[in-house]
């Protein structure tokens, strides 16, 4: 039965898990965020929710850009790992053998196995509680193609998507999900 409860908690998953790059000075990182989202568009606009003390902050905050990287499921460990370790400690791209290329507008890592990516200039940077909340503008788009319908819905028989439950664990969205179709039929 639901309750009212007394501790604050958050609730947002499962969901999707952005690979956010960054790059300041030729000094490349990577992390995982569970809290990111589409803002607006004309022109588009993405947001991350980042801890100033990350590393990947530092970066964003030095450069003024980043990346957004969506990963398949065959990669959930590389979303769990680049989100548990820190880039001042180590090179995770190196580390954990994570393949990118240079960004074509933007000076940021785009990983070769992101079914979809973005490129951002930072627009905005806003405190929120223990989060900074960035948001930029989307000067570059990459969609592997092949893993999408001609609608632009993901083909899940092709495309595997994990989905983020919280304590180091995944569900994997896939041609076995069952699907709903709603039309608009108004009386």
């Amino acid at each position: 039965m639901r309750q009212p409860i007394d501790l604050p908690r958050s609730y947002s998953y499962p969901g999707m898990v952005a690979i956010v790059t960054s790059n300041s000075d030729g000094i490349h990182n990577i992390m995982a965020s569970g809290w990111h989202t589409y803002v607006g568009s004309s022109p588009a606009i993405y947001g991350i929710s980042l801890r100033k003390e990350t590393f990947s902050y530092e970066l964003i905050q030095k450069s003024g850009m980043f990346g957004v990287n969506f990963l398949p499921a065959n990669r959930s460990e590389w979303i769990q790992s680049v989100g548990t370790f820190s880039g001042r400690e180590m090179n995770k791209f190196e580390q954990l053998g994570i393949e990118y290329e240079a960004g074509l507008k933007v000076d940021v890592p785009i990983l070769k196995d992101a079914y979809f990516a973005y490129e951002c200039k930072v627009t905005d940077i806003l405190t929120h509680g223990d989060h900074e909340w960035i948001t930029g503008e989307v000067l570059q788009t990459y969609m592997d193609i092949d893993m999408f319908t001609e609608s632009g819905i993901p083909d899940f028989t092709k495309l595997h998507i994990p989905l983020y439950l919280g304590r180091s664990t995944y569900s994997i969205l896939d041609h076995e999900v069952k699907q709903a179709f709603h039309p608009l039929r108004l009386k």
